[in-house]
């Protein structure tokens, strides 16, 4: 859909009240808490010096899109040279035979009422925000510095909200051969449009075989 804009209409990515979202994750609370300002590392997280600008919960689409963005899932080539996946083994203390991180957990959460996010890839965002991601290679830099045009230009004064809130931003999975889709709320629009997933369906052990049969399904 197009999301009115100051700026003109921008290509945005809807969802439906009740959508589930989906989010691979390993410390407590870390199905719902953004990253800690030294932590905000991520594709989209804010450039420096402007760590402290805003929070992400990064979500999915799908687990298995998840899976593949928590590198859990591993893009392989089957015999006959298909797509196929490998589930990467968890990394271990050679001496004591220990686990080197927390288990991987698995939270789904919902949204409360139909919302939409902007698209990031799209040419029109770039031109109005004058920041081109890159191609054929996008560069993590300008992801961010475009992200946070988001925020400065269209989440803090509210713009964009005349058909549905927007919450985010949206882009599609740079990992070979998933073709899922990843969505970032700020953290300010979080509380009040995301339904935080509970037990025993959310913020429970990931299920590694379920989630390599989701993937052969799929």
């Amino acid at each position: 859909m197009e999301i009115p804009t100051r700026f003109g209409p921008l290509p945005g990515f809807a969802l439906p009240a009740d959508a589930r979202l989906y989010r691979i994750y390993r410390h407590v609370d870390a199905d719902w808490s953004v990253a800690p300002e030294p932590h905000r590392k991520g594709r989209v997280d804010p450039p420096l010096p402007d760590s402290s600008a805003y929070g992400l919960l990064y979500l999915a689409d799908s687990l298995v899109t998840a899976g593949f963005e928590a590198r859990i899932l591993r893009p392989t080539k089957d015999a006959d040279g298909l797509n196929d996946i490998s589930i990467e083994p968890e990394p271990m203390d050679l001496v004591t035979g220990r686990a080197l991180k927390p288990p991987p957990m698995t939270a789904v959460h919902t949204t409360k009422q139909p919302i939409v996010f902007v698209d990031l890839e799209s040419p029109d965002i770039a031109r109005a925000a004058a920041i081109a991601i890159g191609r054929p290679v996008p560069r993590i830099d300008k992801w961010r510095k475009l992200t946070l045009w988001v925020h400065d230009q269209l989440i803090v004064p509210g713009d964009g909200n005349s058909i549905l809130p927007l919450v985010g931003a949206t882009y599609l999975s740079n990992v070979p051969d998933c073709v899922g889709r990843n969505f970032v709320v700020f953290e300010g629009r979080r509380d009040a449009h995301i339904h935080r997933g509970v037990p025993p369906e959310s913020q429970t052990p990931l299920d590694v075989p379920g989630l390599q049969a989701l993937w052969e399904n799929a």
